[in-house]
């Protein structure tokens, strides 16, 4: 057991909250899960039996299915995101919430008239995306804010709380929000020290949400902190503490030796594409790289769609953030009707896997009986197949319908119906817009998109990828892609935006520290003299180049 989680245990059984600040590598969702194994295996029979639990609380629903996983599944433990486990705390005080969303209806620019009489008879719900005020849906925004409201007013809630779970583990504290926080430390720890332990396991450093609160600053939380990197190799480490020089890290003897380079196109008039595609030819060529082992990350989607070709897909979905938001999890009902059910249909004819390709079109209805429903399906395919790569959106679309391969969802009938009604508004006018541009795409581009989404290229955002970890890593540097980051004022040490600086600057740390071998950094935009010092003395003279300077 090493020190960091014995004095993880140690709290847990002396009733302390803490922090947990656990460095890139160095095993932080290990040490939270041996930590709710503790629990269940130490205080599991005395919580059964007074019916209380240990609530784990989640930035992302990836995250939840791993925690779930790799505690099989245990009853004892409900891993949750915070708006899932504030909603279980208010969900029960429906009066109150129907005062609360009649009052925020109110405060609005453009308030529903007579709410209250349209609440009538009717529950408050929570709804993941979206809202519907009128039937009593409110979204994560509301869930978040009359969670604050209720807390305020009503410090019973709080009782209910820590007797129903004692133990609340925060993953990834510093993505959670300010206000939520607040909410944890401010009503539910404080005063109530000796009923509850609340732990927050995470790394400040690896803030890169603009709504995440970073660092948590409260003298009654014991701070452990954990320096061993078993992920990173020699080289990377050795940079990460230049990069971060108030937490050195030391390898954990398993650490491979690595390798950095630094390639910048200073002196190159050549085109983004043109000086990417020779960095990144040179790496394969005269520097051994495994493309099939390598992680590319981009700053914005924007830049990935550009290069894998669905930009004219991403502008669609952009242009309504509803849908953009839902876009990349395949939750959207187009997206998910194509991706989940034409490309899955394919994917699992082109792979030969006949029995899920066959249980997949029972579902829809569709059932192979005989050698005739053999020779449909295959010439279906082939047809489909022949249209999905040179025809638009709206033409796949018709097919897999028309030819009775998928049936329609419910969801996507209900949508029609809507935008193509009478007297519509002007978010139903946006919805037909969408939906009419979306059917004009070409389809190859709902193809490019699921490649990626179902991570069969090599890119990936830079955010997407926090918690991962890959063999080699290439990240690309833009700075003209995103004002929210800068990478020259971080190689300059120009804090001038002090925001943006440390935004950066933990994107870079987070980045670096994914790579478990090689770790190169392509940069596409200026650096001034400032910055290529200050990379020499990072990365070293012997690993920084010139992109005119290296050839194929």
């Amino acid at each position: 057991m090493d020190d960091s989680l014995a004095g993880v245990l140690n709290c847990i059984d002396t009733k302390k909250s803490f922090i947990l600040e656990a460095g890139a590598g160095s095993g932080k969702t290990w040490t939270l899960i041996e930590s709710l194994k503790h629990l269940t295996i130490k205080h599991g029979d005395f919580l059964e039996k007074h019916g209380k639990f240990i609530v784990c609380i989640t930035y992302t629903n990836v995250a939840k299915k791993e925690i779930i996983n790799r505690i099989n599944n245990n009853e004892l433990v409900l891993v949750l995101t915070i708006h899932e486990f504030l909603w279980l705390i208010i969900k029960s005080f429906q009066t109150e919430l129907k005062e609360e969303l009649i009052n925020y209806n109110l405060a609005t620019k453009n308030p529903i008239e007579l709410l209250k009489n349209k609440l009538e008879g009717k529950s408050i719900d929570y709804k993941q995306y979206g809202r519907n005020f009128e039937e009593g849906d409110i979204s994560h925004e509301h869930v978040i804010e009359f969670s604050g409201k209720l807390f305020e007013k009503y410090p019973k809630i709080f009782r209910l709380v820590y007797n129903k779970y004692p133990y609340i583990f925060i993953d990834e504290y510093q993505d959670t929000d300010p206000i939520t926080i607040n909410l944890i430390i401010n009503y539910l720890l404080k005063g109530n020290e000796n009923k509850i332990v609340i732990g927050f396991f995470g790394d400040s450093m690896q803030k890169i949400y603009n709504s995440g609160i970073g660092k948590i600053y409260n003298a009654s939380l014991e701070t452990i902190t954990k320096t061993t990197n078993f992920r990173c190799s020699i080289a990377v480490i050795d940079l990460l503490a230049k990069i971060r020089p108030s937490l050195i890290q030391t390898p954990s003897g398993k650490n491979l030796p690595g390798q950095l380079f630094f390639i910048h196109s200073n002196s190159s008039t050549n085109s983004f594409s043109i000086n990417y595609q020779k960095g990144l030819e040179w790496l394969i060529n005269h520097n051994k790289w495994d493309l099939k082992k390598t992680k590319i990350l981009m700053l914005t989607h924007k830049n990935i769609a550009n290069f894998q070709g669905y930009e004219n897909l991403l502008n669609v979905y952009n242009k309504i953030t509803f849908y953009r938001d839902r876009l990349f999890q395949i939750d959207e009902i187009f997206i998910k009707f194509f991706c989940n059910k034409v490309e899955k249909i394919i994917y699992n004819y082109n792979q030969k896997l006949y029995s899920e390709f066959i249980r997949l079109l029972a579902i829809e209805g569709f059932k192979i009986k005989s050698h005739n429903d053999k020779s449909k399906i295959k010439l279906l395919i082939k047809e489909l197949e022949e249209i999905r790569n040179v025809n638009k959106v709206k033409d796949v679309y018709k097919f897999v319908i028309t030819k009775q391969i998928l049936n329609k969802p419910i969801a996507i009938e209900d949508f029609e119906s809507e935008i193509y009604g009478e007297n519509l508004t002007e978010r139903q006018m946006k919805k037909r817009e969408f939906y009419e541009e979306l059917m004009n795409i070409d389809y190859s581009e709902i193809i490019k998109l699921n490649n990626f989404v179902q991570e069969f290229t090599p890119f990936s955002t830079k955010h997407g990828v926090k918690g991962a970890e890959f063999e080699n890593v290439l990240i690309i540097i833009d700075d003209a892609s995103w004002n929210q980051y800068n990478f020259n004022e971080v190689f300059s040490g120009n804090d001038n935006k002090l925001a943006r600086f440390e935004r950066t600057l933990n994107l870079l740390y987070v980045c670096c520290s994914r790579s478990k071998d090689k770790l190169a950094l392509l940069c596409l935009s200026p650096l001034e003299n400032t910055s290529l010092e200050r990379i020499r003395d990072w990365f070293g003279d012997q690993c920084v180049y010139d992109i005119s300077n290296i050839s194929n």
